[in-house]
C-alpha cells in the first residue's frame, strides 16, 4: 500500500503470571495500568505498566470473554461473545452493569456461529467480539460472529443505532470481529474480517471509506494520525467457520496506516514464534506513551490449530501471548 515510513521495535516485559493464557482484549486505564481478557475463569486480569500482576477479576461471570474496553473514567466494559453481552465493571473489579440480557442471543438464523449461515442481522446480540470507547462515554460493539452489526450504546447501556447486513457489499459484514473509534474526526473504523478489509463510518453509520487488502483484521486503534491494524493473517486457521489453510501466505502481523490508508509501517515476521512476531494477533492498544501493546490467542488447541506451512512457527517456545512495541 505505501513506502514503508515508520519502524517500531520490541520491548521485552517480564510478566510475573508464570502462563499467561491467551489474551484476547487488551485495554489500558488512566494509569497504564494493563487489563487483559483471558478465556480462563477469571476473565480479567490487571497488572502494572512493567507487567506486575495486581489483581483479577470476573471469576465465574464469563464463558468467552473476548474483547475489553476502558472509558475515562476507568470503568471496565467486557464483551463476552458466549453469553451475549457487556458487563461493566469499575476499576477494582465490582460488577456495576451488564449491557444485553445474558444468555439470550437473538435468532439471526445463524448455526454454530458460522457466519455464512446468517440469514438476518439484529439489533440485538449474537456472539458479539470487541468493544471501542468514546473519551465522551459512548460504546461501539463490533457484533460479530452469528450477526453482521455495529451497535452504538451510550456508556449508561442506552441502545443509539445498528447497522450492517451480512454480505461482502459496501456497509456489509462477515465476521464484525473488531472496531475502533476516531474521537478527533468522528469516524467508527469496523475490522470486517472475513471480506478482509476495514470498513469507514460516521458515527450514524454512514460509509465514509473502504480500506481492502487488509489481511483478515481482529483488531485496530488510532492514535494521532496513525491507525494501528491487527491482522490475524491468512497462514493458520482458527475457529470453526475459516480460513482453507495454505490457500495464500500472509502471515499474521500489525500494519500501521495514515488516515488516508498508506501503510507506513509493519510489525511482525513469517517466524510466527520469534519475539517481536505473532503467531494470530488478536486485540491491540496503546498506552499514553504510545507505546503498542498486542495480545494473540496462540496457545495450542487441537480443535483450532491446523497449521504453519512445513511446520513453521510450531515449535512450542511461543512467546508471552502479550506483546509491547515503541516507535523508535
Amino acid at each position: 500500500m505505501g513506502e514503508i515510513t515508520v519502524k517500531f521495535e520490541f520491548v521485552p516485559i517480564d510478566f510475573t503470571i508464570r502462563k499467561m493464557p491467551d489474551v484476547s482484549g487488551v485495554a489500558v486505564d488512566s494509569q497504564d495500568n494493563i487489563y487483559y481478557t483471558t478465556r480462563a475463569d477469571t476473565p480479567v486480569i490487571v497488572t502494572d505498566p512493567k507487567g506486575r500482576y495486581l489483581r483479577g477479576f470476573g471469576t465465574g461471570m464469563t464463558r468467552n470473554a473476548h474483547g475489553i474496553g476502558i472509558d475515562l473514567k476507568d470503568n471496565v466494559y467486557v464483551v463476552d461473545g458466549r453469553r451475549n453481552c457487556v458487563f461493566k465493571f469499575s476499576s477494582g473489579g465490582k460488577h456495576i452493569g451488564t449491557i444485553g440480557t445474558p444468555d439470550s442471543p437473538e435468532d439471526s438464523g445463524c448455526i454454530n456461529y458460522d457466519y455464512r449461515t446468517i440469514v438476518k442481522s439484529t439489533d440485538s446480540f449474537n456472539h458479539p467480539a470487541k468493544i471501542a470507547v468514546l473519551d465522551k462515554g459512548d460504546l461501539f460493539i463490533a457484533d460479530g460472529y452469528g450477526n453482521a452489526r455495529v451497535h452504538h450504546y451510550s456508556g449508561d447501556g442506552r441502545h443509539i443505532k445498528s447497522w450492517g447486513d451480512p454480505g461482502d457489499g459496501p456497509g456489509q459484514f462477515n465476521v464484525v470481529h473488531g472496531v475502533g473509534v476516531d474521537n478527533q474526526n468522528g469516524d467508527v473504523y469496523v475490522c470486517d474480517r472475513e471480506n478482509e478489509r476495514v470498513q469507514i463510518f460516521t458515527y450514524d453509520g454512514e460509509l465514509k471509506a473502504i480500506w481492502k487488502d487488509i489481511w483478515r483484521p481482529t483488531d485496530l486503534c488510532i492514535r494521532g494520525d496513525l491507525v494501528y491494524v491487527a491482522e490475524l493473517g491468512e497462514i493458520m486457521f482458527i475457529d470453526n467457520v475459516l480460513y482453507t489453510p495454505g490457500t495464500r501466505f500472509h502471515h499474521s502481523q500489525v500494519r500501521v496506516f495514515d488516515r488516508t490508508g498508506k501503510e507506513l509501517a509493519q510489525i511482525g515476521t513469517a517466524d510466527s514464534g520469534a519475539p517481536g512476531s505473532f503467531f494470530s494477533a488478536h486485540c491491540i492498544t496503546l498506552n499514553h506513551a504510545n507505546e503498542v501493546l498486542v495480545g494473540e490467542v496462540n496457545f495450542p488447541r487441537e480443535d483450532v490449530w491446523i497449521a504453519y506451512p512445513e511446520g513453521k512457527g510450531m515449535s512450542g517456545k511461543f512467546h508471552p501471548s502479550l506483546q509491547k512495541f515503541r516507535q523508535v
